[in-house]
């Protein structure tokens, strides 16, 4: 090469230029590689085998070794790992050449190997120069350091002669150099470190040398450290840079090289300081990283990093003994709308679906790209089924509105694959190929959202169904409300109320009862619009029957999740009252008394109170705080759960829980009701004992409004009919 490049630096009468090693069994690629470098203006040699590299690691020092993985005979890991056994070149950076891509199992191998960086296949130019130029700078710039270094060895055999030429050398050395006595207080600071660190002279001679290093970073001046390098230069070893953090005289702080050596001078003994700001290359090799992690158009984590929040979330659950989950959003037919509109208003798309991915999100969740048109999704702490549902259907929601791009409103779906650990998977591997499966059988059934089924009775997976189905068939109408009577036992044993129990008509499954669909649905984001669902029909129905000359109160089921913190309930009732014109007192919302835990519920129910609506207990006896919750909540009346009163007549010790129940509600002022009535009997004893209501078989099944109707008007235990208000 005629023209030597600008980074060449000479030493005596040696020229050192910054030499790249290509390593690659592959003619073509060694060719195509140095093509790509060939603008840098570096010298390129090329070896076809492991063997050749380590030959041409013996004959000289390069500045960057880039190497193919997969080689005969001896593979680019094993060629590293020699390379590394070489002090020469023990530190030169190692860059392989691979396209596996990023998995988990064979980073850690390369990285153990000795690799310090990746570029993958296909080679992109300016990211491989990018990458190269910076591990050149790096080397050019350790080329200098060590110049200094050796100027100021070559400094030592001055001051024999003279200390003012001496001084100068010192005063016109770019890098800044302090020298300490054998006490380790500064002695002399040139020009350069002057200016550096911000002090004047007379400011820090006769003070530690540690002053212009960080107090964070004051133990790299103990005595162990200290009598480290005295080892070192004992035994003739050269000092090595390391970075540490400076301090300037107002207190601020950079990142700052420093290389320390010791010198003798007749029987005194100086310590020596080499120091520089490396500020910019810190933040250039810092970006570098981040570039390295982040996917480059949407700035979101990569597959590498997003792997490693997953690796992390795994150990973290497997210690807790949590559940955690990972999503895998894929845009539906978006190749095609690629090619519609073009590469760049495809990234603008790519682009705007990340702004909105990510504002759905908790700022503690992790979103990121792996590749192409897919995104994975990371939530942070413990995370179900439920939960993984409730996040897929708001993943969905961002895609209910079309994406504006370059002013075309742009139509676009997602399909979502879930899968959770450790049901699913307990490597990040298995995790991340199993989303991918449940993505594509979200794909193919259309339904957008699907957990990985490992087992067809896989419980995970029937549960996110009938939420996925539930979800769907609240807003098409498939839930129905069948009505119980309720009979006032205390004067004229008449129907005064109805209990309103929800049924879900399943398109393929036929009519469910609650019991196959509640439990799931209460631990749900889904009990909001179900509750809504239910209370706006319930009193859609009392307005009905009001209007038609039958006054009855409506009991509904409410779940304690509907009284949590922040609940919406009490806006809800007070709205729908409105709407169907139901006064105050007219609506009774029971709970049961096992779903009676959490602390928002006591105050979730004194709003519903002052409202002026009646409060029940449903269940009673069954739970295990009944006595606590009388005397805390504000309770209108108690439901005596039917297991008390079915065998009421023929077992003694139900007939005294029943009595006992009844006193105990009426010392307390409250209205007590019996459920599961299915005989005369039954009925007798209860109005015996003073029970104000009852329901059960023996009056009516549930059933739906208009079968009620027709009991209501015809049946002896009927509602009296009149004018209502």
């Amino acid at each position: 090469m005629a023209d030597h490049s600008p980074v060449e630096k000479a030493i005596g009468s040696e020229v050192l230029l910054p030499a790249i090693l290509v390593v690659d069994d592959n003619a073509a690629k060694r060719i195509a590689v140095r093509a790509m470098l060939a603008p840098l203006g570096h010298n390129v040699i090329e070896v076809d085998s492991g063997r050749e590299a380590l030959r041409a690691v013996l004959r000289r020092t390069f500045a960057i070794i880039l190497m193919d993985v997969r080689m005969p005979t001896l593979d680019g890991y094993e060629t590293a790992k020699l390379i590394r056994q070489r002090p020469q070149s023990e530190f030169t950076p190692i860059m392989f050449m691979t396209a596996f891509g990023g998995d988990g199992a064979e980073a850690a191998t390369a990285y153990a190997s000795g690799a310090v960086d990746f570029i993958f296949t296909p080679i992109l130019p300016d990211v491989l120069r990018a990458k190269v130029s910076a591990f050149v700078d790096l080397f050019v710039q350790a080329q200098e350091l060590q110049r200094s270094l050796e100027s100021i060895t070559t400094l030592n055999a001055a001051l024999w002669a003279s200390e003012v030429r001496a001084h100068a050398v010192l005063q016109n050395v770019a890098d800044g150099i302090v020298t300490a006595g054998e006490g380790g207080l500064i002695e002399s600071f040139n020009r350069s470190a002057l200016q550096l660190l911000g002090y004047r002279e007379e400011e820090v001679i006769g003070q530690p040398l540690k002053l212009i290093v960080a107090p964070t970073h004051h133990d790299e001046f103990s005595e162990a450290a200290r009598a480290k390098w005295s080892l070192l230069n004992a035994k003739g070893i050269p000092a090595e840079a390391t970075q540490t953090v400076g301090c300037r005289r107002d207190g601020s702080c950079f990142p700052m090289e420093m290389g320390i050596s010791e010198m003798q001078i007749g029987s005194r003994t100086f310590t020596i300081a080499c120091i520089r700001d490396v500020s910019s290359r810190t933040a250039y090799t810092e970006a570098l990283a981040n570039r390295a992690l982040h996917d480059d158009l949407t700035g979101l984590p990569n597959r590498t990093l997003f792997a490693d929040r997953v690796d992390r979330s795994i150990a973290y659950a497997d210690r807790a003994d949590e559940s955690r989950a990972v999503l895998l959003v894929d845009l539906d037919k978006f190749r095609t709308i690629n090619e519609m509109f073009g590469r760049e208003k495809g990234d603008a798309l790519l682009r705007a679906v990340t702004g909105r991915l990510s504002g759905a999100m908790r700022e503690s969740d992790t979103v990121g790209r792996l590749g192409g048109d897919s995104f994975g999704i990371l939530p942070s702490g413990e995370t179900d089924v439920e939960a993984a549902a409730a996040i897929g259907w708001k993943i969905r929601e961002v895609f209910e509105h079309p994406f504006l791009v370059s002013g075309d409103a742009v139509e676009l779906r997602a399909s979502i694959g879930i899968v959770l650990c450790p049901q699913h998977g307990r490597s990040t591997a298995d995790l991340l190929r199993r989303s991918d499966l449940a993505m594509r059988e979200a794909k193919r059934s259309g339904n957008g959202l699907a957990v990985f089924v490992a087992d067809p009775a896989d419980e995970a997976a029937r549960r996110l169904t009938l939420l996925t189905d539930l979800r769907d068939g609240i807003p098409r109408g498939e839930l129905v409300l069948h009505y119980q009577p309720k009979v006032d036992l205390t004067a004229g044993q008449r129907t005064t109320g109805v209990e309103a129990l929800v049924r879900w008509r399943h398109p393929t499954e036929g009519l469910l009862a609650p019991a196959q669909f509640m439990p799931e649905a209460e631990r749900s984001e889904l009990i909001k619009p179900l509750t809504d669902w239910v209370l706006n029909e319930a009193l859609h129905q009392q307005r009905v029957w009001s209007d038609a000359g039958l006054d009855l109160t409506m009991a509904v089921n409410i779940s304690a999740r509907s009284l949590t913190r922040h609940s919406e309930l009490g806006d809800t009732v007070a709205k729908l009252t409105e709407t169907w014109g139901i006064p105050p007192g007219r609506l009774i919302l029971e709970l049961t008394e096992n779903a009676m835990i959490d602390a928002y519920v006591a105050e979730g129910l004194e709003l519903l109170h002052a409202m002026g609506e009646r409060l029940a207990l449903d269940d009673f006896g069954t739970g295990h705080s009944s006595l606590v919750y009388l005397q805390r909540l504000t309770i209108d009346e108690i439901k005596i759960d039917r297991s008390f009163v079915t065998n009421l007549v023929s077992d003694p010790s139900d007939a005294v829980i029943v009595r006992s129940t009844i006193e105990l509600g009426h010392n307390l002022g409250l209205i007590v009701v019996a459920e599961g009535v299915e005989n005369e009997g039954t009925l007798e004893v209860l109005i015996e004992n003073g029970c104000d209501s009852a329901q059960g078989y023996f009056f009516s099944r549930p059933c739906p409004a208009d079968e009620l109707t027709r009991w209501l008007t015809e049946s002896r235990f009927g509602a009296a009919v009149g004018v209502c208000g």
